[in-house]
């Protein structure tokens, strides 16, 4: 069976990727108020592109990610898989960091392929092709409920948490030290105060 050869990146890396990777098919993923990211100039017409805002959340709040941003990742992941017809398909996927709202839906993306039932191998190969992820389970919790999972693609995700508890601080960490290194760096990510583990999982007041 064909499948998706599959890319995770961020901002910070975008303007190499894109001309590296020469995707067939986007899927970016930005806050609501971040500019296209300068790197879409390599995008030709023909490019199959996806573009979602909204904010790196596990919570209910103000532009969290919702069910319909879901769906819109999912038809857009139904779209590379049909091309797969025709000719190989390289679908790449960004966020901000390329940490949490891009591994997820790349863990979608395999989990469709995977299906449901594979979904400890789905999560076997995104740690594969990505560098200590953090998917956003917020997200992978309405993939899980479109696809028919119950709570399949949540346990391996959950699991791979629990055994590396404090990778979400030390990934915002070592993001502030680059940003205080290179200001620009912290521009190109979109970087914000909010930055924290407490804006991300901490329902509003």
């Amino acid at each position: 069976m064909n499948r998706l050869t599959i890319r995770v990146g961020g901002l910070h890396t975008i303007d190499i990727d894109l001309p590296n990777f020469k995707p067939t098919h986007l899927i970016g993923i930005l806050d609501p108020t971040m500019p296209e990211p300068g790197g879409y100039r390599h995008l030709g017409p023909e490019i199959d592109r996806t573009l979602l805002r909204y904010i790196d959340r596990e919570v209910e709040r103000e532009f969290s990610p919702l069910p319909e941003h879901v769906e819109t990742k999912l038809a857009a992941i139904e779209r590379a898989i049909a091309a797969l017809n025709r000719a190989p398909v390289r679908l790449f996927v960004h966020c901000h960091a390329g940490a949490s709202r891009s591994t997820a839906t790349a863990y979608l993306a395999l989990a469709r392929q995977f299906g449901p039932a594979e979904a400890e191998a789905a999560f076997a190969e995104l740690l594969q092709i990505t560098n200590k992820p953090w998917p956003n389970r917020r997200i992978v919790e309405f993939g899980d409920a479109l696809l028919g999972g119950q709570g399949r693609l949540l346990k391996p995700l959950d699991a791979y948490r629990e055994a590396n508890i404090n990778r979400l601080p030390a990934m915002l960490r070592l993001h502030r030290i680059r940003a205080i290194r290179d200001p620009g760096y912290a521009e190109r990510l979109g970087m914000k105060k909010s930055w924290t583990v407490a804006e991300r999982t901490k329902p509003k007041d």
